[in-house]
């Protein structure tokens, strides 16, 4: 008996649909992907298996098809003979069932579409994705430092726009073709996000200054803890400086966007390490001194900050074997003229340590004083705490752990080590030409992410930057730069006296406001990704705060109904109780969020609650996804959410149509996928057999150094065998035999 099998991974869910030659549906099966594209798979096909050894074993599969957000993986891994969109998919299984379909709806866990149709055919579509490029840098826990969203895994806590360190609940990847939007308000914040994609920020025009006409470059009004302003105008009183999302699509240069000042791990006592936790081998035979504990007090935090800038880690070759090498000190260089700081670097070890085996080199010919401390111990302390050579040097967790204003005597030293206090640049951007800045740099990526955060920890605003060419010894250097006043909260003191400036960025409560600087829009075809983060629905993406909004998805219901208590499956016969739904703003979870507790709060029923809930979804859809469709009937309701009754009255009650919703409903991708490969059937299947479920089975990605394009290129395995690679643009991959690999 020959069948034909559709195989449709999505995000969220996994469909599987096993037809005959007359388009009999055998056998259909809809589960959770749970994260795990190929676990579900495997799973799907035991199924089948099970399925085809029970009713008829005589069953035989002559062509597999797939698609879905997981269909090339997918292909890959089964041997599928073809391999389709979702739109294409969806469209044939709707007109297998109904032939004069003209709309389709279909609402998935993650995404949501729309497909208009004349006569059969695909005439039109749009999706609601959003995500952002796979290069885009993550802020994760607990070191601070950033990640490629791509390499995210779940389980891993990534910063939060609550400035909170919250886990990934799942990692979303997803084909994509179609318009970008890169955001831009430094070097270091630059983000391309699709154009839907909610990002933290203000618009200007809800803080605009409006006695700005005689004020010199201050467009915005200042937060009330800031304003000083004897002109203040009635619409003061109305201004919110509180960040909302708002789609990417909705900003325009000079707009805000915010980055969370992170407010978790605060030590408040102070901490000590044992010498135990950080003492190395081989052991040394010459005599040190030894030192048993190193406390986390102001005045060795800042010593640490002067290792960070100017200091390194001298070595000893052990005496019965040259290969091996231990630490045996510290060195620190400065400048000569840099006094001050090296009597506060033998003061601090004279205090903490007594008499430690010091030595001053001086180098008039390079200008330069070379403090040695003679420690096994303490170089220990400190390659734990810092780590060692100039690239690799890092802040610990227990540093991290720490509460600001310690962190501040860190950032203290690393400033006046590797420090300069310079007039800006004439030609800078941004620059009243007037004021000054305070610039440090490090060759260390992580060392600079984290000094940056710990500045903003401590409410110093500053920014971030790569430089453009490499340095002398092949490394990229990061500056760190503080301006006006803010060199003054840096070292409690007035250290500059500030000119007056224009009102550019600015710190209100838990955020730091930056205004856009360029918005650019292109069209870009390739893998975009998304995560769900648990509680805070969102997190940095290049320091910059996004919703990982599923707003207009099955995703968006699941939340809600877990807010309030209720089981999903409940939603549509609850909604249909309600006589009067109240309004719920749906256009992104954190919205509906404050919306239903403000609503329960004034006593306003569950019924109405969630009926005023799918209502919201509707109306987000309609004016997102399908805004300027032509939506005509007959109007076909899919996926998921479509099982859901108070969902399909929303969208009759908002389009005035009555709306269809098909027998196989929520496997109707995969039934077109099954369709689509009959049509078109192979001379001999390339399926690989339901043994695959039981194979060891991975995924990896490899970055091409051939061409400027650096093309990801996914690499497939089964057993250790190379099966697959695609990803790149040119084919020198995804062309290999890769069967003799």
């Amino acid at each position: 008996m020959k069948t034909f099998l559709g195989i449709d991974v999505g995000s969220i869910s996994t469909k599987f649909v096993l037809i005959d030659e007359k388009n009999k549906i055998l056998f259909s099966s809809y589960f959770r992907t749970e994260g795990n594209p190929i676990g579900a798979v495997q799973k799907g096909l035991k199924e089948l298996r099970k399925y085809i050894e029970t009713h008829n074993p005589e069953i035989e599969i002559t062509g597999v098809g797939t698609t879905g957000s997981a269909r090339y993986l997918t292909g890959v891994i089964t041997g599928a003979d073809l391999i389709k969109n979702e739109i294409t998919a969806h469209a044939k299984g709707v007109c297998s069932f109904i032939p004069d379909a003209r709309t389709v709806i279909e609402i998935g866990g993650q995404d949501s579409k729309i497909i208009i149709l004349e006569n059969g055919v695909v005439v039109d579509f749009a999706m609601n994705l959003i995500c952002v490029k796979g290069n885009t840098k993550i802020t994760t826990n607990p070191s601070y430092t950033s990640r490629p969203i791509k390499e995210v895994q779940i389980g891993q806590k990534v910063l939060t726009h609550e400035g909170r360190f919250k886990p990934v609940e799942q990692v979303f990847e997803r084909k994509y073709q179609g318009e970008m939007i890169k955001i831009e308000a430094s070097s270091f914040k630059k983000l391309d996000i699709t154009p839907e994609h909610p990002i933290l920020g203000l618009k200007r025009e809800d803080i605009k200054c409006y006695q700005s006409h005689s004020r010199n470059n201050i467009p915005i009004c200042k937060p009330p803890e800031e304003n000083t302003c004897k002109k203040q105008c009635a619409k003061w009183k109305n201004f919110s400086w509180e960040p909302k999302f708002i789609p990417a699509k909705e900003f325009r240069k000079g707009d805000f966007i915010a980055t969370p000042l992170p407010l978790e791990n605060q030590i408040d006592s102070p901490i000590l390490l044992n010498y135990s936790a950080v003492k190395t081998e081989p052991k040394v035979f010459r005599p040190f001194k030894k030192i048993d504990k190193f406390v986390f007090r102001p005045d060795l935090l800042r010593l640490l900050g002067y290792y960070l800038a100017e200091g390194c880690i001298l070595y000893n070759r052990a005496r019965r074997d040259k290969k091996l090498k231990y630490p045996c000190g510290v060195s620190f260089i400065f400048n000569i003229n840099e006094k001050s700081y090296i009597e506060d670097i033998k003061k601090i070890i004279s205090q903490n340590f007594g008499k430690l085996n010091i030595k001053i080199i001086k180098k008039p010919e390079h200008e330069t004083t070379i403090v040695a401390i003679y420690s096994k111990s303490l170089a220990e302390y400190i390659k734990y705490l810092c780590g060692s050579m100039a690239d690799k040097k890092r802040l610990s967790t227990e540093l991290l752990n720490l509460k600001p204003s310690l962190q501040k005597e860190i950032l203290k030293g690393f400033f006046r080590g590797d420090g300069q206090l310079r007039k800006r640049l004439q030609n800078a951007l941004g620059s009243d030409k007037r004021g000054n800045r305070y610039c440090a740099s490090t060759v260390s990526e992580d060392l600079a992410h984290q000094l940056y955060w710990l500045l903003l920890r401590n409410e110093i605003k500053c920014t971030l930057r790569k430089s453009s060419s490499k340095t002398k010894g092949d490394k990229y250097a990061y500056f760190i730069e503080v301006f006006g006043k803010e060199i003054n909260k840096l070292e409690d003191k007035q250290l500059v006296n500030p000119q007056k400036q224009g009102y550019k960025s600015f710190i209100y409560k838990n955020w730091l406001f930056e205004p856009i600087r360029k918005i650019k829009k292109y069209k870009f075809k390739g893998s975009i990704y998304n995560l769900k983060v648990k509680n805070d629905d969102s997190y940095v993406a290049n320091a910059i705060g996004v919703h990982n909004c599923a707003a207009g998805t099955g995703a968006f219901l699941d939340a809600q109904a877990f807010r309030l208590g209720i089981p999903v499956e409940r939603f549509g016969e609850i909604a249909l109780k309600s006589k009067k739904p109240t309004t719920i703003g749906a256009r992104c979870t954190i919205f509906a969020e404050s919306d239903m507790i403000h609503k329960q709060q004034i006593g306003h029923s569950p019924e109405d609650i969630v009926a005023g809930l799918c209502q919201g979804l509707a109306r987000n859809f309609l004016s997102n996804v399908a805004r300027g469709k032509n939506i005509q009937p007959p109007i076909v309701f899919l996926g998921g959410v479509s099982e859901n009754k108070g969902m399909r009255e929303a969208f009759e009650g908002a389009l005035g149509q009555e709306i269809v919703v098909p027998e196989y409903n929520t496997v109707m991708g995969a039934f077109g996928a099954a369709l689509l490969v009959k049509k078109n059937p192979p001379s001999k299947t390339k399926f690989l057999g339901f043994e695959i479920s039981d194979k060891n089975i991975r995924c990896t990605s490899f970055q091409c150094q051939g061409c400027p394009n650096r093309c990801e290129v996914i690499e497939a395995r089964i057993e250790g065998k190379v099966m697959a690679r695609w990803g790149d643009r040119c084919g020198k991959w995804s062309n290999l035999n890769v069967n003799s690999t």
